[in-house]
This record gives structure tokens, C-alpha cells and sequence, in this order.
């Protein structure tokens, strides 16, 4: 009898298409009933930076403490990714699709990497094997797919098995894009994610509850960097719906001393006015990061200074608190005190 029941379970669940559908919505909202009747611009998220660089094998170094399904498990429900093509190589090896050499200096200091650090990557994958013809594909990396990639499809597969799973959760992702619209619209389509798209206005002031985003079942919101499109749901960051704070710390004092806080929170990119706020929150070191940073600038009481500093100077809520090493320090607990939680 108990096999029986075993087996007609196991069909109920294929039959009604596994992790492909999603369970009903019900209780709270990212964790809280206090937050299912806010709009998504007034609700804080905590976010990872450079979401995908893990210390999974064949990362060069990390700046996260756990992959992308761990990190969403975990609380987070803002993910700041990389994109690139890349080759994958007879021998396993990746290889950038590098591009314009001023562009990838542009872009690699945009993501904290140096001239030198730009010179000893492609020096050393000059010497390391990463020649030869390759497949072309899609990588999350950060800047140089030889220091560490994964591919594209597998992490959308798993953001879209955890919302299936966790019927309850409203997800920001954004993309710095070194691939087409097309080609990430197409890429998340066929993870099945496209129907999870959120679809609705971007105005400031005309965001949905989280409530209404679950009910809708549009409860990721996909950002790009540079090109959006393709879709009508993949939009610009930030052209009218992001505004962010500055992202270049190199000490931690800039992000807890009380007299440079509030120049770590003055405009960036976007401008101001946008509905959502981004915070950028790590320090950049080169060559590689260093989790003792975050345990200083991620600890309570100094983040949660910044952040409500930055809410009180840009007259807004930090709805993406951006960090590296999100299990150093207490980023969960601030968030939820920027939300009036706990």
C-alpha cells in the first residue's frame, strides 16, 4: 500500500508538471506579511554584487560566499550579474569574447579590475592554453570568462526552479550586458522565465504591491545595463527606472565613517528621481577581494548608517542594497530594519 501511494504521488506530481508549475501563493511576501501591501520602489531587497563569482570550481576568486541558488535560499533577491560570450575550448578552458581593447578597458574598470589586472589576464591566457577554435555560448563572468565563468542557461534554470518553489518571492535581476537583447531575452525564454516577467508600469509612483506582483505571477524584474529590448519586459537600468549611488571604494572607512557617508550616497549613474535606488555597498581591491572588508562594511551598525543616510539624502528607500560577501557581517537584519521590521 505504501508503494502504491508512492507512485500515485510521484504521477500527481509529473502529471501536474513538477517544477515547472508553481505551488499557490500564499502568507507573506519575500518573507514578511508587512510587505505584500508596498510597492516594489518602496521595499528594500538585499542584493549580491557579482552575483555568479562564487568559490565554486574554476573560479580564479570569489566575491560571494555561495552560488546563486544558495544566495536566493538564503534571503537575497537582488542579483547583479555579468554576461559574456565565450568559447568553450577543447579543454574546457573559456575564453572572452574581449572585443574593442578600449571598451574592455572601460568595462573591466567599471567592475573594479585595473589596467594591470586587464594586462595579466590577457597575458596569461596568451600562455595558458586558450587558443584553438571554440564553442560560442553565454557565461556569467566577471569581465574575463578565463578567470572563472558559468553558463548563462544554468543560472536562469535555477532562479527559475526557486520561484516555482517559493511561490511567495519578487526577484530583481540586472544585467551588465556584453550580449544582445535578443540573445538574453531568447536565453531566459527558454528557461521558462519569460512567463515570470515582470510586465508592468516603471513610472515612479505606478509600481505594484509585491501582493500584486505574486497574484500576477510576474515577480522578476529583468534590467540591463547598456542595451535592453527585445522584449517588453527587459528595460534599460538606468534610463528613467534606476538610480544608483557611486560603486569605486577602495578603503572601508569610505563606507563607514560618518564624515564620508554621505559622499558614498550622491548620484551616479541615472541620475535622480528614478523609482529605484541602488546602493552600491562593497569595497574593490585589487587583484582580488578580501571578505575582511565586508566584515567591516557589512556589519549592522555601520550599513544600516549608510543606508538610512542615503535614504535621507536621495528622499528615497535603498530598494537594492548591493553587497560582496553576503554572509559576512548582519546584511539581512539591516535590510529588514530599513523595511521596519523586526
Amino acid at each position: 500500500m505504501a508503494a502504491a501511494l508512492i507512485v500515485a504521488a510521484a504521477g500527481a506530481f509529473l502529471g501536474s508538471g513538477g517544477t515547472s508549475t508553481a505551488a499557490p501563493a500564499r502568507g507573506g511576501c519575500n518573507g514578511h506579511a508587512e510587505l505584500c501591501d508596498r510597492p516594489l520602489d518602496q521595499v528594500a531587497l538585499a542584493a549580491t554584487h557579482n552575483a555568479m563569482s562564487a568559490p565554486v570550481p574554476g573560479w580564479y576568486s570569489a566575491q560571494q560566499d555561495r552560488p546563486i541558488p544558495d544566495q536566493l535560499r538564503d534571503g537575497i533577491r537582488g542579483l547583479l550579474i555579468d554576461t559574456h560570450y565565450a568559447d568553450r575550448l577543447p579543454n574546457g578552458r573559456l575564453r572572452t569574447d574581449v572585443g574593442d581593447r578600449v571598451e574592455l578597458l572601460r568595462n573591466a574598470q567599471q567592475d573594479g579590475v585595473s589596467p594591470a589586472g586587464v594586462d595579466a589576464a590577457l597575458r596569461a591566457r596568451e600562455r595558458l592554453g586558450f587558443s584553438g577554435k571554440g564553442v560560442r555560448g553565454m557565461y556569467l563572468c566577471h569581465s574575463f570568462c578565463e578567470l572563472g565563468g558559468m553558463p548563462l542557461s544554468d543560472v536562469l534554470d535555477e532562479l527559475h526552479d526557486f520561484l516555482v518553489a517559493n511561490p511567495n518571492e519578487v526577484v530583481v535581476v540586472i544585467n551588465q550586458d556584453y550580449v544582445t537583447p535578443r540573445d538574453f531575452v531568447d536565453a531566459v525564454d527558454a528557461a521558462g522565465l519569460g512567463r515570470f516577467a515582470y510586465r508592468g508600469p516603471t513610472a515612479p509612483g505606478r509600481w505594484p504591491t509585491l501582493r500584486q506582483m505574486i497574484d500576477s505571477g510576474q515577480r522578476v524584474v529583468f534590467l540591463a545595463e547598456e542595451h535592453a529590448g527585445a522584449a517588453p519586459w527587459y528595460h534599460l537600468a538606468y534610463d528613467g527606472i534606476t538610480e544608483e549611488t557611486p560603486y569605486s571604494f577602495s578603503k572601508p572607512e569610505q563606507l563607514t565613517s560618518p564624515s564620508a557617508v554621505p559622499a558614498s550616497c550622491r548620484p551616479n549613474r541615472g541620475g535622480d528621481g528614478a523609482p529605484l535606488l541602488l546602493v552600491n555597498h562593497w569595497i574593490t581591491t585589487d587583484p582580488l577581494p578580501r571578505p575582511s572588508n565586508a566584515d567591516q562594511v557589512n556589519a549592522f551598525g555601520p550599513l544600516l548608517n549608510r543606508l538610512q543616510e542615503c535614504r535621507r539624502i536621495r528622499h528615497h528607500i535603498p530598494n537594492l542594497v548591493a553587497v560582496d560577501f553576503y554572509r559576512h557581517g548582519d546584511v539581512e537584519r539591516a535590510v529588514d530594519a530599513l523595511n521596519g521590521l523586526g
